[in-house]
């Protein structure tokens, strides 16, 4: 190796050596220079990721939710819309055909016997056609989109009137108390029964009183419904009395903390004095257990009875002061017009309505969708 070469193999091998000595130096001040990413803002990262899973999956199950309640109320809206076909072919189909019969030139009294004899009743027709006078000029009262907007607006103003309830007005302290009467075969067991399975299903402890003592069956046939709904039956035996079933029903709700007491009575007609009078005993006598029960008196009412059931419920209501009414039997009638009649003659509020025999087809009731199942056509 000549002289030459020696010295380019040194100036080499001093660069190799610097380089290597510096480079670690230089890394790392490449690092002080580059933005940090530390573990924190990692895990930040990650967290946010994972709540954006989690949204999207609480919104998913969010619109499942809300899609199955949409689901369920268009199916009781449909069970409603179905219940009252009859109801409302018996009162607006009607009142169209007047408008579409083109030999016909309908006059106000002509609607105004429609409304008659659709079980609205006559303080109701009254009403709906006081109305139709002040709200509609000459030529509107010829229309029949224009008679239907305003009777729709009527009506709800009747259901607008009674504030709906729907929920029992529960007792603050102690068991809520509800006295339920009507008479023969409007359907007062088989009504306590479902609404026995509703509260039992909400968790609520009930007790159902068997005071119906009168009739035979009656006590085999709330026994069958208190099994469904799974809740307890009081029936002591050999007590023919039905105020000391009641105050002993109460008694043992009080001691056992139950929720719920349903006192069953026996059907009577309206026109019974001396069976009325029963009833008035029992209210009295439960009042001594609790000072201010009974909490509710409700009267079931069969709406194939059309106006007979308003008969019925101003009698009862005169004598015991009713807090509320459950119509039933409501689907395949044409007398479901009876609803209407009964808010705005008694003002008393509907809690329930029957639209089927299953135990699940007692329905809380709801004034609007009524309406929206009645004008359909």
């Amino acid at each position: 190796m000549d002289r030459t070469e020696s010295i380019s193999f040194l100036i080499l091998f001093c660069v190799v050596l610097m380089l290597a000595i510096a480079t670690p130096f230089i890394l790392k001040a490449f690092r002080k220079d580059k933005p940090k990413v530390d573990e924190e803002e990692i895990d930040l990262s990650e967290n946010t990721a994972k709540v954006q899973r989690e949204a999207l999956v609480d919104d998913s199950l969010t619109q499942e939710i809300s899609l199955e309640k949409l689901q369920q109320e268009e199916l009781v809206h449909g069970q409603m819309r179905s219940a009252l076909a009859k109801t409302e072919e018996n009162i607006f189909g009607r009142l169209k055909r007047l408008f579409t019969d083109t030999s016909a030139n309908p006059a106000l009294e002509d609607i105004e016997e429609v409304l008659y004899t659709s079980d609205l009743g006559p303080s109701t027709v009254q009403k709906l056609m006081e109305g139709l006078q002040r709200d509609l000029s000459g030529s509107e009262k010829k229309n029949y989109e224009t008679i239907k907007k305003t009777l729709k607006k009527e009506i709800a103003n009747i259901f607008a009137a009674v504030p709906e309830h729907k929920d029992i007005r529960w007792n603050n302290s102690g068991p809520t108390v509800i006295m339920v009467v009507g008479v023969n075969g409007a359907g007062k067991t088989t009504t306590i029964g479902k609404i026995s399975a509703y509260w039992a299903q909400r968790g609520k402890k009930v007790l159902v009183a068997a005071g119906d003592t009168f009739r035979a069956a009656a006590e085999s046939q709330l026994k069958v419904w208190t099994e469904r709904a799974q809740v307890e039956i009081f029936s002591p035996p050999r007590v023919t009395d039905p105020s000391a079933v009641a105050f002993d029903a109460v008694s043992r709700a009080k001691s056992q903390n139950h929720d719920l007491v349903i006192i069953d009575t026996a059907g009577r007609l309206h026109t019974q004095a001396h069976l009325m009078e029963e009833l008035k005993k029992v209210k009295r006598v439960v009042a001594k257990v609790m000072d201010d029960a009974p909490h509710e008196v409700w009267i079931v009412l069969d709406a194939n009875s059309g106006q007979n059931a308003l008969l019925q419920a101003k009698e009862f209501h005169q004598a015991l002061g009713l807090s509320g009414a459950v119509l039933t039997k409501l689907d395949g009638t044409a007398k479901g017009g009876v609803a209407v009649g009964l808010t705005q003659e008694l003002q008393v509020p509907i809690k329930w309505v029957g639209i089927g025999e299953k135990i699940g087809d007692l329905k809380p009731f709801s004034s609007q969708e009524f309406i929206d199942s009645l004008f359909t056509r």
